[in-house]
This record gives C-alpha cells, sequence and structure tokens, in this order.
C-alpha cells in the first residue's frame, strides 16, 4: 500500500550533505558508499524482509539510524542525519523540535546502535514534533521572498521612483 508521504531522494540527501560541507570548512566531503544512502531511503520507504517502518516517527527513526550507523560519507554522516531528517519532517507537514538529547543519540547510533533504545527514541521523535500548516509556512515563506525581492529592487525603499 502507498503512502502519501514525501521521500526524499539521493540527490536530496547529496544536497544537504554538500550545504554541510560549505558552511563548514573543517568538514570533509565524500561519499563512501552512495548504495548506504539508497538503503536507507528505500528501508524507510518500502522496508525489506517483510517488515516496513509505518508511522512518520518509525520511519525517521530508521532514517536517522541508517544514515549515522552505515556511515555513508567520509564525515558529517550525523549532521546529514539530523538535517535530512528535519526536512523530512516539515515536508510531510511536522516541525521537529530537537534539543540536546538528540546528540546523544546520534552518538550512540555512530558508536554502537544496539545501545540505543528504538521505542524511547521514537516517543523521543513523536514528542518533539508537531503539526503543521505546511501551505501557510509555504505561503508565509512566499510573501517574505517577495517583500525581500522587492526591498531589493528599492534598496529598502518604499518608493520604488527614489
Amino acid at each position: 500500500m502507498a503512502d502519501s508521504l514525501w521521500y526524499p531522494s539521493v540527490d536530496d540527501v547529496l544536497a544537504i550533505h554538500d550545504d554541510i560541507v560549505s558552511e563548514y570548512s573543517d568538514t570533509h566531503a565524500g561519499v563512501q558508499n552512495r548504495g548506504d544512502i539508497e538503503f536507507a531511503l528505500n528501508y524507510i520507504e518500502s522496508g525489506s524482509f517483510g517488515t516496513a517502518p509505518e508511522t512518520i516517527h518509525e520511519k525517521a527513526f530508521h532514517l536517522i539510524r541508517l544514515l549515522v550507523a552505515n556511515h555513508p560519507f567520509v564525515d558529517a554522516n550525523k549532521r546529514t542525519a539530523l538535517n535530512t531528517t528535519v526536512v523530512f519532517y516539515f515536508l510531510n507537514g511536522y516541525r521537529f523540535m530537537y534539543d540536546n538529547e538528540i546528540r546523544t543519540i546520534l552518538k550512540q547510533f555512530g558508536t554502537d546502535q544496539a545501545t540505543v533504545d528504538e521505542a524511547e527514541t521514537i516517543e523521543y521523535l513523536h514528542s518533539h514534533t508537531e503539526e503543521i500548516d505546511l501551505v501557510g509556512e509555504i505561503e508565509q515563506w512566499r510573501d517574505d521572498l517577495i517583500q525581500y525581492g522587492l526591498n531589493e529592487l528599492t534598496d529598502g525603499s518604499s518608493n520604488p521612483n527614489d
């Protein structure tokens, strides 16, 4: 049964990773295994061996887990996993408002994923998300971008003839 969720593509994840690399001068670029990215994305959408994550929070859990534990990038695996999950939630109508506890979860996935309690982590994800009006959010961004463009064209002046 197909669901109506938006799923990131490999190119989306690579773009998120590239953005992180460009933002942090001490972060090294490079993909170690593109197949690990593909597997993570296929798993959250379709599952494997007869099991599949069902809820958006279960999918987010496995997205983070697989992108961190499988270490598909040379550097910035945890940041890429977190940012990809934030985008995954947002484009599916949720705001993920993580706190410092996410660092512990990410570190555990990176060092010994068996120590991460799946049910507790899914509950953490659930309790740190809120549904949003995605159409309203996009409209607000649209309005803000239009205003920004007008300000750029007029150098902030309210009269374009100045």
